[in-house]
């Protein structure tokens, strides 16, 4: 099968979705499909390798940091993806990509599948000053573009939910986003995890909540230093792992909430290097509930570390409380998660053994054998369907 991936980001970009597009696009070559990817390059020139389509483009980074749309989406452009003659298009962006990958459709005729990525109504304070009109505006876009779609994935349960709130027609299907989970679960020396310490002057018999993400406004990280103050445990830190516009907001408030000494800014992080970060912590926090699914959710667990999460729809059979960690609504909710889950020793080591369990259900494996499903089932109705179309042609010649 000839599978066109397109997205309006991609390495080196690092976010979730790019996580997620690089996992199935090497599992489906793994499983033997030819795999290609459409994308924006990180300039104005188009640029073409064996596997990877790049169009050139523009830096908009005031609608979304490291965003970048493509200019030149003529014809001539998309001609070898054209001659190519993809069987499949999976769509995994809703701007200019998903304009490419309609005009592709146009010449050669096959099914977009189009993963739903991004809960758009809590990004509105990027170019809405009204939260009504701005949910308006993105349930209206999200109808019309998925019109163009044969079947939408939803990567949690929550997505579907409010995706048919939108109204939308199309067969939605339900596909959590797996991972390549090997280099969480493996153990990292402890001398490595001492140094790692020490690099970032957290004493070594210091216990350590950390969240890892993007440093995003939507990621709602300035209610964990809020509840971190509260909390007021102790020979404890708060390490905050990532980059984002948000960053320099988020240091003012540990400042000028007075924990700027036991709140840690460690900026981005390389990649290769986020797995002893993750094995560094004791708990992993969220206070985000802008999440289709979560990978750092996953990654954490992975990693062994009980999870205090902000209770959202995406985590549903995710994350359990009592069992890897726990959902909370409010600030008695989270400090009670957070004191048992410490107190125990006993009950930590349980709950990082359940959380391992866990994570081993979202595999990258299991992701693309899903995904490639869904790929045969689509191609099936469409074969079926112009089968139909010609045999009433047929009877109506007759």
């Amino acid at each position: 099968m000839k599978v066109l991936i397109t997205t309006d980001c991609y390495v080196p970009m690092i976010n979730g979705v790019v996580t997620s597009i690089l996992n199935l696009e090497n599992e489906l070559r793994r499983r033997g499909h030819e795999v290609k990817i459409l994308c924006p390059s990180e300039n104005i020139h188009c640029t073409d390798s064996e596997d990877v389509c790049r169009i050139g483009s523009v830096s908009v980074n005031k609608i979304y940091s490291g965003a970048r749309a493509a200019l030149c989406i003529r014809q001539k452009n998309l001609q070898k993806i054209i001659d190519w003659k993809p069987d499949i298009i999976h769509s995994q962006s809703e701007f200019t990509s998903f304009i490419m990958a309609k005009k592709i459709v146009a010449e050669v005729g096959c099914p977009i599948i189009h993963t739903y990525h991004t809960v758009y109504e809590n990004y509105t304070h990027y170019f809405s000053p009204s939260i009504t009109l701005g949910r308006k505006a993105v349930s209206m876009m999200t109808r019309r573009l998925l019109d163009h779609t044969q079947a939408v994935i939803a990567p949690s349960c929550k997505i579907e939910k409010m995706l048919k709130g939108y109204g939308v027609q199309q067969p939605i299907q339900v596909i959590p986003t797996g991972l390549h989970l090997e280099k969480f679960s493996e153990d990292i020396p402890q001398e490595t995890i001492d140094e790692l310490k020490k690099s970032l002057c957290i004493p070594l018999n210091s216990r350590v909540l950390i969240t890892i993400g993007r440093a995003a406004k939507e990621k709602n990280i300035g209610e964990l230093i809020r509840y971190f103050k509260r909390l007021d445990m102790e020979n404890t830190v708060f390490v905050i792992v990532g980059g984002g516009p948000y960053l320099s907001t988020l240091k003012e408030l540990a400042e000028t909430e007075g924990v700027s000494e036991r709140v840690i800014f460690t900026g981005a992080v390389a990649p290769d290097r986020i797995a002893a970060y993750y094995k560094m912590g004791d708990i992993f926090l969220s206070a985000s509930q802008s999440e289709t699914q979560g990978l750092t959710y996953i990654e954490a667990l992975a990693s062994g570390l009980p999870a205090v999460c902000r209770k959202d729809d995406c985590l549903n059979g995710v994350i359990s409380d009592g069992e890897n960690g726990g959902q909370y609504t409010d600030f008695d909710e989270f400090k009670q998660l957070t004191e048992n889950i410490l107190d125990s020793k006993e009950m930590y080591r349980e709950m990082s053994e359940n959380a391992v369990k866990t994570a081993q259900r979202y595999s990258a494996e299991e992701f693309a054998k899903n995904i490639e499903s869904l790929y045969k089932d689509v191609l099936e109705k469409r074969e079926r369907y112009e089968a139909e179309d010609a045999f009433h042609d047929c009877e109506n010649c007759g």
